[in-house]
């Protein structure tokens, strides 16, 4: 079972709230995002803080980000439990707001995933950057990250650099496939 989940438990402020129903391309961003998950996996949910961070959205199993955790950890920390709740060994995390991801991303991590607890997605184009919030994740991740967040530390990257997890590069030089979108401007770009 390939299970993908949807990170939209920001707070989308740069944007003015409501992320995951703002438009790009005539589209909701949370719609992109949902129809690239269900490319990736046959399991599909998504990840929010509240419930209306999900409203006029597709209707999937919705996962509530957990009160004491702060910033996308508490994302991955619902996704987890749900992963491992429903059986899957692995689950991959996207966020809301990047809606040009590369259609092998589920695959050219699981490659990687090996004996590593997670493989990253990172680019090389003009910079090498790593993209934290795409990443495949073994739920037996879960008990390393609680640890992690209870220590009051919320740095997605901390956690990523701590478990010691696997990047995948894909060449990129327009910058385009990971492109984060998080400004009124960017949508209209």
């Amino acid at each position: 079972m390939r299970l993908c989940v949807v990170l939209a438990g920001g707070a989308g402020r740069r944007m003015g709230g409501k992320k995951p129903q703002r438009l790009y391309q005539e589209r909701a961003l949370g719609d992109h995002a949902l129809a690239l998950a269900a490319i990736f996996a046959d399991q599909v949910a998504i990840s929010v803080r509240e419930q209306r961070q999900a409203d006029e959205l597709p209707p999937v199993p919705l996962l509530f980000d957990p009160p004491e955790i702060e910033g996308p950890l508490a994302g991955v920390a619902s996704s987890l439990v749900h992963g491992a709740r429903i059986g899957a060994s692995h689950v991959l995390t996207i966020p809301c707001d990047t809606p040009h991801l590369p259609d092998d991303l589920y695959t050219r991590l699981e490659e990687a995933l090996v004996e590593r607890p997670l493989a990253l997605a990172a680019s090389a184009g003009d910079s090498h950057q790593r993209h934290p919030t795409c990443t495949l994740w073994r739920t037996a991740a879960l008990e390393p990250l609680l640890r992690y967040a209870h220590s009051g530390r919320r740095s997605l990257h901390g956690l990523l650099a701590e478990l010691n997890g696997t990047q995948v590069v894909w060449q990129d030089p327009e910058g385009k496939l990971f492109l984060n979108l998080n400004t009124p401007e960017d949508l209209a770009g």
